[in-house]
């Protein structure tokens, strides 16, 4: 499915993310971000909310896939969803390099809109 999410903050531009989660690859779950650019996922249960981590980096260019060593990427990707009690959901995502450290540390409040 597609996911496109808006980050609106006071006195900015709100900023928009586009991703697609495709059945595909080696965990059997992909997420597309464009410009060729993807990653494998794993998922699990955990505490009550959906765990996406990701599993292997790739480029895809002329129908060709290229799968990134660990050393040219940006690191493991966690995305926690998690349905709160007032029907909102929480989206958490972090981004840990092994050598620099937390690189994102991203918590927001959604609400599904209609349509």
């Amino acid at each position: 499915g597609s996911w496109v999410r808006m980050y609106a903050r006071p006195g900015r531009a709100p900023q928009v993310i586009h991703s697609a989660k495709r059945f595909r690859g080696p965990t059997g779950l992909e997420e597309h971000v464009g410009f060729g650019i993807g990653m494998s996922l794993s998922v699990a249960e955990e505490g009550g909310a959906l765990a996406f981590r990701s599993a292997r980096y790739y480029v895809e260019f002329g129908g060709r896939r290229l799968w990134l060593p660990a050393a040219l990427t940006p690191g493991r990707m966690t995305i926690v969803h998690r349905e709160e009690a007032d029907s909102s959901f929480s989206f958490h995502l972090t981004l840990d390099h092994p050598r620099l450290g937390r690189l994102i540390d991203q918590l927001a409040s959604f609400r599904d809109v209609p349509g």
